[in-house]
């Protein structure tokens, strides 16, 4: 049966911006961590990740790649996973013009295909969160990632301040 997906969560690599860092990258750091995938989700999706926790990783250059495949329960936001999508973006805070315009384009697909509100998660309500966050925003959470405030990214409509912007 498929799992009701509600939410998407962004994070970051928290890795150096502009550094180039790959999925396989992040599956090591995912296995170090202790993650793992399931013998079924291996046989179906990318059966060289072991762990990751993401379902979608943004490169500097703007490309997407595949972690977990969507019907399949991700590791990257404690509390929140059983209904969402993880998408990190290479780097910490600031992110290249070809990423940014990637996860513009990434979260309208996915919210029209899951028919998730393209708009702020309301976290006040978490008992299921519905719309895009931030993982800093996932009730529960201390961290900073992904580096920005996706909920203003948000709400101006998908595009980032000057400073957020780094040069490929």
């Amino acid at each position: 049966m498929p799992r009701a997906i509600t939410s998407l969560v962004i994070h970051c690599t928290a890795t150096p911006n502009n550094r180039w860092t790959t999925v396989d990258d992040i599956d090591k750091w995912h296995r170090d961590r202790g993650f793992k995938r399931t013998a079924e989700a291996l046989a179906r999706q990318n059966p060289h990740l072991l762990a990751i926790g993401y379902h979608r990783i943004i490169y500097t250059n703007g490309a997407a790649a595949t972690g977990r495949a969507n019907w399949e329960v991700g590791a990257h936001a404690q509390g929140a996973n059983a209904n969402s999508l993880g998408i990190a973006l290479v780097g910490t805070d600031r992110y290249t013009l070809a990423q940014w315009d990637s996860l513009a384009q990434l979260v309208r697909f996915l919210c029209d295909q899951y028919r998730i509100p393209l708009e702020p998660a309301d976290t006040k309500h978490p008992h299921v969160l519905r719309g895009v966050l931030g993982h800093r925003d996932v009730p529960g959470t201390r961290k900073t990632c992904p580096g920005f405030d996706v909920r203003a990214w948000l709400l101006r409509g998908m595009t980032p301040t000057p400073d957020q912007i780094i040069e490929a």
